[in-house]
């Protein structure tokens, strides 16, 4: 730009009638300067940087909302092989349950994976203002037979015509040969076993009781196949050939190593029996302060048609481990009866995502599937030897702004249920691309409520640990945490009052460090809500409790004084 004093005489290029505007117009505005343009180019450049800032703002904008929709809960299965590096980018990734199977790892296998695990979780807590809440499920093996550990821990080949030994000997327990095999549980079933049974070992395996001993069966191969070890052994009726008397013996031991070893979870694989569940549920209840995750045998379970709705009701989580690897029958009845069923008793899904590289993400992308879990459970691929955590993409898109209903029943139950309320109200707020939600609440039915709904953004459990706080207080925060991780959406945050130096409500600490963390921008659209309170028999409902208390505002600028106020 340049500055032009209008005193000084014209240019000689102005003809004579510009000459004598301009004399006439400097006349009359004596003393002023005019600022002038520099000419074209220094408006191009202008309008180019123009451009360039909008172009920023909508990428800006198009990746904030790409972060809108929600993550799944992630449950990682710990192995011998697994590294302290591995550990921390799955913590860093959002995985708090690890699952590790008291079976078939030795008790100092088992030892050292627990040791590996506590060494990272301290690590990555020490490195984090918030307090870190991890949880362990531990897997039994219930009243299941399986083989022991191989020699080598390999996988052998079975040849049709050859004899084998199913022994009860544990010296064999993890030293097992193709003519020798320890079964885990065996010792019960003995008394039942006739000449002639058929036995299925693994998948492929048939044989036939050709000799029943003391201590050991002998087996002829029928049908010849891999046999890997700890693969199950199917008896003819074996859910029904126990005594009630004998339950506790299956375990009773089992549930004693998950409590040595501060377990949060028991994982019970192939459930078939009613009874035996019941049993296991009722001492996990007496006893025990652990939740129940439970793989249930489905083809059994259809094929014999067993009472699905009530071994649902006595799980805490229902974990469906293959749910890719079945037949057409065994995947029409998961999808049409088994999770409609979990769904209407409130138990969380858990399913398997066989995610091996990363072309199978788009195998399922958007599947069916991620609409009716809860969580992933993801394990070392037997391809790359590493954890998929490409899972944390597997987010399905949907026309969040369309509601559904599936029942008359559940419109009538919108004036009934205060959960209902809640989901309707965030359902409906939601349309206009919310970028957060922050839930203050001590009532753990209405925390869980909110996982049920089809939000896309996450929702941030506030739970401050006071001084006043007693142990039990403690202990229930810690357990919701602990249940929150296996749900899609929900983030809690649970922070010591150090961390609160402005003794800012719940609420006012959660919107105020998410904004530091880089979570939410000036602009952005956050709800705030408050739900009902919960005694020790319901949930109060009174006058004069906060039932529902729902706050919408867009995040405001920082005030001068409080741009300082956290040193950057």
């Amino acid at each position: 730009m340049e500055l032009v004093n209008e005193d000084a005489q014209p240019p000689l290029v102005l003809d004579s009638e510009e000459a004598e505007e301009e004399q006439c117009n400097s006349d009359n505005n004596l003393g002023e300067f005019r600022i002038r343009l520099n000419g074209q180019q220094d408006l191009e450049q202008r309008l180019l940087e123009f451009k360039a800032a909008c172009d920023a703002h909508e990428k800006h904008a198009r990746k904030r909302r790409h972060r809108r929709y929600y993550h799944m809960g992630l449950v990682a299965k710990i192995v011998m092989e697994t590294t302290p590096e591995e550990l921390r980018r799955m913590l860093e990734n959002g995985v708090f349950t690890f699952h590790v199977d008291a079976v078939a790892n030795k008790p100092d296998e088992l030892n050292t994976i627990l040791d590996t695990l506590h060494i990272a979780i301290s690590s990555f807590e020490a490195e984090r203002e918030l307090r870190v809440v991890t949880a362990l499920a531990l897997e039994i093996n219930g009243e299941c037979c399986r083989v022991g550990r191989l020699r080598n821990n390999c996988t052998v080949l079975m040849a049709r015509g050859s004899v084998v030994t199913l022994t009860t000997n544990e010296a064999y327990r993890y030293s097992g040969f193709k003519e020798i095999l320890f079964v885990i549980n065996l010792q019960y079933y003995l008394s039942s076993i006739k000449l002639g049974d058929m036995l299925i070992i693994g998948r492929d395996v048939r044989c036939r009781v050709v000799k029943t001993l003391r201590e050991a069966v002998a087996v002829l191969i029928i049908d010849a196949g891999l046999l890997a070890s700890y693969d199950f052994i199917e008896l003819p009726q074996q859910c029904h050939r126990l005594s009630p008397d004998i339950y506790p013996e299956l375990f009773m031991k089992d549930l004693q190593i998950a409590v040595d070893y501060k377990a949060n979870y028991v994982v019970l694989p192939k459930i078939r029996c009613k009874a035996f569940l019941r049993a296991v549920r009722q001492s996990l209840r007496e006893e025990y302060d652990m939740k129940l995750i439970g793989m249930v045998d489905f083809e059994y379970v259809r094929c014999n048609m067993l009472d699905l709705l009530g071994i649902i009701k006595l799980l805490d989580y229902l974990w469906i481990p293959d749910m890719f690897n079945v037949n057409c029958c065994v995947y029409n009845y998961i999808m049409d009866d088994v999770l409609p069923i979990s769904r209407c008793q409130k138990v969380p899904v858990i399913g398997t995502v066989p995610l091996e590289r990363c072309s199978d993400f788009k195998r399922f992308e958007l599947h069916e599937f991620l609409w009716k879990i809860d969580s992933i459970h993801i394990q070392k691929s037997p391809w790359c030897n590493k954890y998929p955590l490409i899972v944390k993409k597997l987010m399905p898109v949907r026309d969040y702004r369309v509601g559904m209903v599936q029942t008359k029943a559940l419109v009538k139950n919108i004036m009934t249920s205060f959960q209902t309320v809640v989901n309707f109200i965030i359902r409906t707020i939601s349309s206009i691309e919310c970028q957060a939600i922050f839930l203050y609440t001590t009532c753990e039915n209405a925390a869980v409520a909110l996982s049920r709904t089809e939000i896309y953004c996450p929702v941030y459990v506030m739970m401050p640990l006071n001084d006043d706080d007693d142990r039990p207080t403690i202990l229930c925060k810690f357990n919701l945490a602990r249940a929150l991780h296996l749900r899609r959406n929900m983030h809690p945050v649970m922070y010591a009052k150090e961390l609160n130096e402005c003794e800012y409500s719940p609420i006012e600490f959660g919107v105020d460090y998410m904004r530091r963390k880089g979570c939410l921008e000036v602009g952005d659209f956050v709800i705030t809500l408050e739900v009902a309170k919960e005694n020790e028999e319901n949930v109060v409902l009174g006058v004069g409790e906060d039932v529902c208390i729902l706050r919408a505002f867009y995040v405001a600028p920082l005030l001068a004084c409080e741009k300082f106020k956290y040193g950057t």
